[in-house]
Formats: C-alpha cells, structure tokens, sequence
C-alpha cells in the first residue's frame, strides 16, 4: 500500500478520528461541525493547518494514474481526497472528480 502520510477519517488507532484528543472535543465530528465551530474555530482551523496541502507528495499510484492519462485510457479520476496530490502528479483538474471537494 502506498501511503501519503494523510490520516483517513475512521481507521481505529490511526485515523482522524482517534486522533483528534488533543482538541478536547466531545465527539470527533465536532471538528466539522458548522455550530461548534461558530463558538470554537480553534481545533477546525488547527487541523486545517496540519492537512493543508504542500506538506504531502504524490505516491508512485498518482503517477501511475498519470501514465494512463497520457496514453489516452483515462476518462475520469474519481476520488475521495480532499489533497489535490491527483493534479500535483500532473492530472489536468477536467479530469478529476473529487467527491468530498478538497483545498
């Protein structure tokens, strides 16, 4: 598996979600809520701080994606990634669909 070093949301012991202690939140969802975050922007604007992009790089997998855009057998590039490392490898934005939007 190639990792980027971006945490996913619900991984047990290594996601998002578990690691979210050190904002002292009720719930770990608190982060992205809009009314939480009308009383306390704190923990939402420091973990925007620690995802935002420039500090992670594509993996071989991006690139890999890219190899297949430049020979014509990519239609689209659906992802879940808020990142944006799919156009730091290269892929023009026309072709990325990015279902939770990104940075």
């Amino acid at each position: 598996m190639f990792l980027c070093g971006i945490p996913d949301f619900r991984t047990p012991g290594t996601g998002l979600y578990d690691n979210l202690q050190k904002y002292n939140l009720k719930n770990a969802t608190d982060v992205f809520d809009i009314e939480y975050f009308r009383k306390n922007p704190k923990p939402f604007n420091m973990l925007a701080k620690e995802l935002f992009p420039g500090q992670y790089h594509p993996s071989t997998t991006h690139y890999f994606i890219r190899y297949y855009m430049k020979k014509g057998l990519l239609l689209r590039c659906f992802t879940q990634n808020i990142d944006g490392l799919e156009s730091l490898a290269g892929i023009p934005d026309k072709k990325i669909v990015q279902a939770h939007g990104g940075f």
